[in-house]
């Protein structure tokens, strides 16, 4: 983003060539640390009007392949009522008005872009369109109800005259900004509703390579620069010589960074090829003694103590003790890379009284603040520029900020601007995890197969603590932890759920769903061996135990939709279902397996999903499609191992994620409830594991517990 975009996007108008809206709204937030005296109204969403009739939408939202550029500038289109074609949308620059609902942070994540910017942006296109009217109103000398508009043209209904929108810039910094614009029913829309294709301009810069990702930006004299980081989780550099390295031709520099050590060529294959020249001395620590088996020995002695209490009720002592029947399972849950397709990069020009920084980021304010702060700089002295991410699935919200602090720390102080990137090894190697949770479980059943009880330990690493998302730590227990858990959709009488948080170097971070990818297998697992124990169809199971007519709803549209009655019986082929409520919306699957030998093969899915109501139902359609096939990369493949406090896991060879010959069929119901409006990006992962598990079971009387499944 360019010095003179950040200070016009500033301006309520630009001479007289653009007007730049600022639709002022409340924002409600629970950061504790707003002052008081701050404005009640800021400004939290833009648009671009030129005299030519170029109309730019400013996305705060990072685009990421989730669809959020498109679906949220449907929104303003539907109000303002411009051509859907004729649009640009483009990256807003790091502002207080895009902060985030939540937390005081430029923020994609948890499933919220839509949920929580749609009503803003609805309204701030129809402020617009008013204004658009008054202005041609006045210039006609005609009363606003005379007017109307139509692809970004104001038309007199009496004269039929009519002005493109770029024609009335001029006009309108003089009309006030309606407070509270009203909006149309979603059953009115015209746009927001339809299976919008990707906006073309987004589409068709990526089908012909001219879309920005963070690895694709170039800026005058640029060099790139590779990182040698320890193989050993908390390591750090005693020592190292260079001397071999710096004689390479194309060789810069290479210098000590807070994480190991930075190399700065001419060419990034130049700096990689001198990782090899270069000897370091690590001081290794103690974690060089520890591998998965020493964890899994660690988290097993927790899970005997007690630990936090996430949920509390009733009286499980009193229901195991006159429970017909019990049911125990331990599920085992490894670390998991997010391995998103595009490596961590990102650029950084240390200008000593200013800084330009950009990448591909999910919180796009931390990034700048932090280059600010290791530059010693004032925020409002870095420039940053968000580009496309390939790929993010959490990873790019990295609350340690571990492949900014290296790419700011490697620039610092340098006359040129670096590239720091990085490897998908060191990505893979570097930990960020999902956590690896171990979880102890078990169901009172009565005489007639109900559930009366349910106790649980969950053993996993802390997310939150210490981070802008601390909030959402509930009584120590980590919101990773209880997500989905003690917050679970069915009526029990009675709980006991408790978790444990083990210390480790091993970095953790949010992964594509959080921590409903631990519950969800669990207590979707638990409740399908319920179901058979008590003799009852796994759906009607499950209904019985529902008081939300949403989700008895959803599950009725599963049914219907995978033809469940009449499900075809083969042998060796099992069917399994799953249910789960997370971020907002609700999500339904039935997966179909068929085994072969030891292997099996995920042939079909089918996926009931309510939002509330679908902004976009292709996004919808094609969310719910990736979601699952992330999913099942974990489910069958995907895992990170410990060996001598270092991960044993290198590259996609290794690492394994879904490839085309795993993906299943998919078919997809969208159940429009009119419910408060959910997120999209993440709900159709969590289902998936113990719809397969689920599925497994079905077919061999087995209870799958331990992910990833690899052989049955």
């Amino acid at each position: 983003m360019e010095k003179s975009r950040r200070n016009f996007i500033k301006s309520s108008a630009l001479a007289t060539s653009a007007f730049i809206f600022a639709m002022h709204l409340p924002v409600k937030t629970r950061a504790q640390d707003i002052k008081a005296e701050s404005k009640a109204l800021v400004p939290n969403a833009f648009v671009k009007i030129e005299e030519d009739n170029t109309i730019t939408f400013y996305i705060g939202q990072a685009e990421m392949g989730q669809g959020a550029h498109t679906t949220l500038a449907m929104c303003i289109a539907e109000e303002l009522d411009v051509n859907w074609k004729d649009i640009i949308i483009a990256e807003a620059e790091v502002n207080e008005i895009y902060y985030h609902a939540w937390v005081p942070l430029m923020l994609t994540g948890g499933s919220s872009s839509v949920s929580t910017k749609h009503e803003t942006l609805r309204k701030t296109g129809a402020a617009l369109n008013i204004m658009l009217k008054e202005a041609a109103a006045k210039r006609w000398q005609v009363r606003q109800f005379n007017t109307k508009t139509n692809e970004a043209t104001v038309i007199n209904t009496k004269t039929k005259d009519v002005f493109k929108y770029g024609e009335l810039v001029k006009d309108l910094s003089s009309i006030d900004v309606p407070k509270n614009p009203t909006i149309k029913p979603l059953n009115k829309s015209t746009v927001l509703g339809q299976p919008l294709k990707r906006n073309e301009k987004e589409a068709w810069a990526k089908i012909k390579g001219e879309a920005t990702f963070g690895i694709d930006v170039r800026v005058p004299d640029m060099k790139y620069a590779a990182i040698i980081h320890p193989s050993i989780f908390g390591a750090k550099v005693k020592s190292f010589d260079a001397s071999i390295a710096l004689k390479k031709k194309g060789v810069l520099k290479v210098k000590e960074i807070p994480s190991g050590i930075a190399i700065i060529a001419t060419h990034w294959w130049i700096a990689k090829e001198a990782i090899f020249d270069v000897t370091i001395v690590w001081d290794e620590g103690s974690f060089k003694n520890v591998n998965t088996k020493s964890l899994d020995e660690e988290y097993e002695k927790l899970t005997k103590l007690d630990g936090n209490v996430m949920r509390k009720d009733g009286d499980t002592k009193k229901a195991f003790k006159n429970a017909s029947e019990v049911i125990e399972a331990e599920y085992n849950f490894p670390f998991l890379a997010h391995a998103p397709m595009e490596p961590l990069n990102c650029v950084v020009h240390d200008k000593k009284d200013e800084a330009f920084i950009s990448t591909g980021g999910q919180i796009q304010s931390v990034y700048r603040d932090t280059c600010a702060n290791v530059l010693g700089l004032k925020p409002e002295q870095v420039i940053y520029t968000n580009t496309f991410l390939g790929g993010g699935f959490g990873r790019r919200a990295t609350a340690n900020v571990d492949y900014i602090l290296d790419a700011v720390h490697t620039a610092k102080g340098e006359s040129w601007p670096v590239m720091t990137l990085w490897t998908r090894e060191d990505d893979i190697k570097m930990g960020n995890y999902r956590p690896k949770y171990k979880n102890k479980a078990k169901l009172a059943l009565d005489e007639k197969g109900n559930i009366t009880a349910f106790e649980a330990t969950v053993v996993g690493q802390n997310l939150v603590k210490n981070t802008p998302f601390e909030f959402l730590e509930k009584n120590n227990v980590d919101w990773a932890q209880w997500e989905g858990l003690s917050n679970h959709p069915y009526s029990i009488e009675s709980h006991n759920l408790q978790a444990h948080s083990p210390k480790s170097p091993i970095s953790v971070l949010w992964w594509r769903s959080v921590g409903h990818t631990q519950s969800a297998p669990m207590i979707e697992g638990l409740i399908e061996v319920a179901a058979s124990k008590a003799g009852v169809d796994p759906i009607e199971y499950r209904k019985k135990m529902l008081t939300n007519k949403r989700h008895i709803n959803l599950l009725d549209d599963i049914k219907k939709l995978s033809n469940w009655e009449k499900r075809k019986k083969e042998k060796n082929v099992g069917y399994g279902v799953s249910f789960v409520p997370s971020f907002g919306s609700i999500v339904a699957q039935i997966a179909k397996v068929r085994i072969t030998d030891n292997d099996y093969k995920v042939e079909k899915v089918w996926c009931s999903v309510d939002c509330g109501f679908a902004f976009n139902p292709l996004n919808v359609e094609n969310q719910m499609i990736s979601g699952i096939n992330f999913g099942l990369a974990a489910t069958k493949y995907s895992e990170v191992t410990i060996e001598n406090g270092a991960t044993v896991q290198n590259n996609f060879y290794d690492y394994e994620v879904t490839r085309l010959k795993d993906a299943p069929d998919i078919e997809v119901s969208i159940v429009n409830s009119g419910d408060k409006i959910g997120g999209i990006g993440e709900p159709g992962v969590p289902p998936i594991f113990a719809a397969v598990a689920n599925a497994l079971f079905d077919v061999t009387g087995k209870v799958y517990t331990n992910f990833p499944i690899k052989q049955v």
